[in-house]
């Protein structure tokens, strides 16, 4: 928008700048068509006053000599004295030039009485003599008529340097315009726009974004204003649930850690208590789940500088007892240097590794680490069952869970969590079905992005 409003702002200057100049370039070219004209006429008429006086007028050849100095003083022209009936008398021995435009015409009116009129302007893509043509008469007769075809091209050089500065001065006037003006004005009213576009965005992402800064005209102003306020009553209502949740998360974990110490109490006399006693741990995990799903959008998570690929390895080694030799890591040996979320990596690869050991039992577990320009990728792939590609894109949504794993135990939540938790982060978290088993994979960026609602390094606001 801003690259377009400003070529349509500039087109308009230049309309403008061209209407005012082309009419001053014009008048230039006419003026020194004019000019000319009437320095040749003179010069014609003086030499038709001498060719009709008195004596002369019977030997044409007087005028020879100064018909030549006339002509190597201006070095453009060639003069002509020729008879009544268009014949030349002087110089002596010479003819009319051929294929001059308009020479026939200036001849024919000359030897009527009529003498030849400005020739049109001067403009450098033309290259035709000016003709200048003006009878000889005495008592009311036509005795023959003066010509001087005169070369232009010094004349038209002239006003093609005058077009020239005309269109450098031109241009450097819109491009200081532009950059003093065009660019600030521009920038003033789209700015506000594109904030606006990137913060609509991140709503639309389910990320509540900052207040925007109140400037540009008057009506984008209100606009930012009506904005903030949607976007602050939005984020208002986001934390009252996630409050909402958290608190009823809070106070059901305190009677369900009670009842699971008499449980165990029971539970030393009764083994049949054991089966309860696995329900409330199942009940335990998915309050704790839900208090994490809760806290997707919120900005009170806070970014720091942290290892990833020691992070990984860490992961891999609490993990790798349950899984055997059946779990291989493909992870660099030396750091690997990024600004996530303390907690993130170990999340996400205990939530994935958690699906691979319930869905993937007995089968095979890839991970991989490596960077991106500018991202950290992160690989877990199972060969287990896995699913197809229609309910691969169905997976990481809340509590969705496939048909044929309802006796496999689990909440539902652990994809769900993956994909917000990256989507915090300003990265992407995509479910691929990888024929066999199933495959994510986590684009994390290298550093604070704008718009994620993780905070940056030493702060409690939200990244950019």
């Amino acid at each position: 928008m801003r690259r377009r409003l400003l070529a349509l702002s500039l087109s308009v200057t230049v309309a403008v700048l061209a209407a005012l100049v082309v009419p001053l370039v014009a008048a230039y070219a006419e003026q020194r068509a004019v000019r000319l004209h009437e320095e040749r006429l003179a010069a014609a008429t003086r030499f038709a006053t001498l060719a009709g006086a008195p004596g002369i007028d019977s030997d044409p050849a007087l005028l020879a000599a100064d018909l030549e100095r006339y002509d190597a003083v201006t070095t453009t022209t060639r003069t002509f004295v020729l008879d009544a009936d268009g014949s030349v008398l002087a110089p002596a021995g010479t003819t009319l030039p051929a294929d001059v435009a308009g020479l026939d015409d200036a001849v024919r009116d000359a030897l009527a009485g009529t003498p030849t009129s400005p020739p049109e302007p001067l403009w450098p893509w033309n290259d035709d003599p000016v003709v200048v043509a003006t009878p000889i008469g005495r008592d009311a007769q036509v005795l023959g008529a003066v010509l001087l075809v005169e070369q232009t091209d010094d004349q038209r050089r002239a006003v093609a340097t005058r077009m020239a500065l005309a269109a450098g001065a031109g241009a450097l006037f819109v491009a200081a315009l532009a950059w003093l003006v065009g660019v600030p004005l521009v920038g003033w009213v789209v700015r506000p726009v594109e904030e606006l576009d990137e913060r609509a965005r991140d709503l639309a992402r389910g990320r509540t974004p900052p207040a925007g800064r109140i400037e540009g005209p008057p009506e984008l102003r209100r606009l930012v204003e009506s904005f903030n306020a949607m976007a602050a009553s939005v984020e208002h209502s986001q934390r009252q649930q996630r409050e909402l949740v958290a608190d009823v998360s809070h106070q059901l974990a305190n009677p369900l850690t009670a009842l699971r110490l008499r449980l165990e109490g029971i539970g030393t006399d009764d083994p049949a208590v054991e089966a309860v006693l696995a329900e409330t741990d199942r009940l335990a995990r998915a309050l704790d789940a839900v208090i994490e799903v809760s806290r997707a959008g919120g900005f009170d998570r806070v970014a720091v500088r942290v290892d990833a690929a020691a992070q990984v390895r860490e992961r891999i080694e609490l993990w790798a007892p349950l899984f055997g030799d059946r779990l291989v890591a493909r992870v660099p040996d030396g750091p690997l240097p990024a600004v996530l979320e303390e907690d993130l990596l170990a999340t996400v690869l205990d939530a994935l590794l958690d699906n691979a050991l319930k869905y993937a039992a007995d089968a095979a577990v890839e991970v991989d680490l490596h960077r991106d320009p500018g991202h950290v990728v992160l690989v877990v792939r199972d060969h287990g069952p896995g699913v197809d590609d229609a309910e691969a894109a169905a997976l990481g949504h809340r509590f969705r869970r496939l048909e044929r794993h309802a006796d496999v135990e689990g909440t539902g939540l652990g994809l769900a969590i993956v994909l917000l938790r990256a989507q915090d982060a300003g990265g992407r978290a995509d479910v691929e079905a990888a024929h066999p088993g199933l495959r994510v994979r986590l684009r994390l960026p290298v550093g604070p992005v704008r718009g994620t609602t993780a905070a940056s390094p030493g702060g409690a606001a939200p990244a950019g």
